[in-house]
């Protein structure tokens, strides 16, 4: 629902009145967790009103700029990863095997075999109904990394005989909406399990097995009892929480504009386009350069303000006249004919009640906590281990503490920079002798240097993290240059920027308009590496919207006393 970007089209802070209809809410959807702690009484509680990339309209419910929670259709509230990792107990949980998290951050739902069973017979996925909430984590570590909603009840998927999907996937680990306030993203918490043995996969129809005592369910899913009262209720509680719903629309007014009707095409792009006509007074009302040709307001104000292309045709209006005609009659708008064809709007009523109770549309740079639709950044889930108690003496001597999180790919160099160090590898056979540190942490074994990282990982936890181009860690400076082409023309040449994360396309796009020249990708000769050409000298402009926009640390890039003023630091 949230892998991509989505719109946000509006945001406004709950009043106190409407603060407390929202913990009321919770309250009813959540009765057996503590509102408090996800809400506390003097939080700033933000609604931010979103378009998801499938077209889907959604309310996000942010407190102190966090997302906690999303609606659903039919206003049903789910809780987002922020608030399951405050209060675990809030959902039931479905574990699955630490291999399917990156399937599911592609798109993926969570399918039937890789659920691991809860019991055993028609205990196995618990006791709940289709469309049940459901937290999904891994094997390895209880803390939550996705939420969704189950695709059939426990029953049909004991008798699907292992088949099909388990649960629809709506929130995950990594996703724009876990990413909606850059500044507050967290990465999951490690939460220990216990180590799962043959016991924990019994096969299906082993009579001994069947005979045995169903472990307790507890184990890897926090508050059982409270999962099933909360399945069995659910019915009741989404019919309350649809009639507060209902009663809090009638109360804020302003929310009857906020679902478009669906009745046929005709209706939705007049929703459309009279949306689009408040936005463009309510936005730029007091900048209007009136009187101003309704066909310039229509062009360069309404059209811009429209989230999806107005088609007039497809209107009962039929006519820009016709539709401005309604809007003045109903005193939105005074429109002055100056001569045959020409009309002029001549005053704007920016006091109408209508007007002054709509929530416009805002950028999504202005919108409180609002995810950009274009990000800069490329995210990427990479595999972590977790320097555990038992591997921190080793660690420690190479600069890692306890806790850190050290990528797959970088263990082998850190243990091969440990070995080459200390002089532990023959020369002859390659075989690392243990030293001190190595004994305690494997005991008295040689072996090659592929043996004894697959010893120090062994004694690590297993996780993942979402990493971003911010990350500057082990990555080539950003190299800029000047060369000259045909005509004796400067070009400016900028390499090594996709290493950062950087979306090449996006600072293609912010090179063309902020500098107003010629931008384009060329590769090197006999080199798979390709570099950025710009027109004329622009390394002044490269270096402040790296360090600025970017803020790629300035001692990353290389080649600033190429720029025309030839001075480092100084701005334009």
């Amino acid at each position: 629902m949230f892998l991509k970007p989505y719109r946000p089209k509006s945001s406004a802070a709950l009043k106190g009145s409407e603060s407390k209809k929202f913990r009321q809410r919770l309250v009813l959807a959540f009765p057996n967790v503590s509102v408090d702690e996800l809400v506390p009484a003097k939080s700033a509680v933000t609604q931010v009103k979103i378009l998801t990339h499938g077209g889907v309209q959604s309310m996000v419910y942010c407190v102190d700029k966090q997302p906690m929670f999303f609606e659903l259709d039919g206003g049903q509230l789910v809780p987002t990863l922020y608030a399951m990792w405050i209060i675990p107990n809030i959902l039931p949980y479905y574990t699955t095997h630490e291999g399917v998290l990156p399937k599911l951050t592609n798109g993926a739902d969570l399918m039937l075999p890789g659920v691991v069973p809860l019991g055993v017979g028609l205990s196995m996925y618990g006791h709940y109904k289709k469309g049940q909430l459901m937290a999904v984590n891994l094997t390895n570590n209880k803390s939550a990394v996705g939420v969704g909603q189950l695709a059939r009840s426990s029953d049909d998927l004991y008798m699907s005989g292992g088949h099909g999907v388990a649960v629809k996937m709506l929130h995950l680990f990594g996703d724009k909406l876990w990413a909606h306030e850059p500044s507050l993203v967290q990465q999951i918490p490690l939460v220990r399990t216990k180590a799962l043995s043959t016991d924990d996969f019994p096969a299906l129809g082993a009579e001994a097995e069947r005979k045995k005592t169903p472990k307790a369910e507890v184990s890897d899913a926090p508050d059982s009892f409270a999962s099933v009262t909360q399945a069995t209720d659910a019915e009741e509680l989404e019919s309350s929480t649809a009639l507060l719903s209902v009663a809090e629309e009638e109360d804020t007014g302003h929310m009857a504009d906020t679902s478009p009707p669906a009745e046929s095409n005709e209706v939705s792009q007049e929703y459309i386009l009279r949306n689009a006509f408040l936005s463009a007074l309510k936005n730029n009302g007091k900048k209007l350069p009136l009187p101003l040709l309704t066909s310039n307001f229509y062009r360069l104000y309404v059209v811009t303000e429209a989230t999806e292309q107005i088609d007039l045709k497809k209107t009962r209006y039929k006519k820009l006249s016709n539709f401005l005609a309604d809007m003045v009659d109903q005193g939105f708008i005074v429109v002055r004919e100056e001569s045959k064809g020409v009309d002029k709007i001549i005053s704007v009523d920016l006091e109408h009640p209508e007007l002054v109770n709509f929530i416009t549309d805002v950028k999504a740079n202005e919108a409180n906590g609002a995810a950009s639709e274009t990000p800069l950044f490329h995210s990427e889930l990479k595999e972590m281990y977790i320097v555990s108690d038992v591997t921190a003496a080793f660690f420690t001597k190479m600069n890692f503490k306890r806790g850190e999180g050290i990528p797959v790919g970088q263990v082998k160099k850190i243990v091969r920079e440990y070995v080459a160090k200390h002089g532990l590898q023959d020369v002859k056979t390659k075989l690392v002798r243990p030293d001190e540190t190595l004994l305690e942490l494997y005991g008295n074994r040689e072996g090659t240097l592929s043996e004894v990282c697959s010893l120090i990982t062994s004694k690590m936890e297993h996780s993942y993290q979402m990493c971003s181009g911010k990350d500057t860690s082990g990555k080539p400076m950003i190299q800029m240059s000047l060369a000259t082409r045909s005509g004796n023309k400067k070009v400016t040449l900028v390499s090594n920027i996709e290493a950062y994360g950087i979306i090449l396309a996006e600072f293609i796009k912010l090179c063309k308009q902020g500098a107003a020249a010629s931008t384009s990708i060329v590769k090197l000769p006999h080199q798979k590496l390709e570099q950025l050409q710009i027109q004329g000298n622009q390394v002044r402009f490269v270096y402040t919207l790296l360090t600025e926009t970017y803020k790629v640390p300035p001692k990353c890039i290389l080649g600033l006393e190429l720029a025309k003023d030839g001075k480092k630091g100084k701005k334009k």
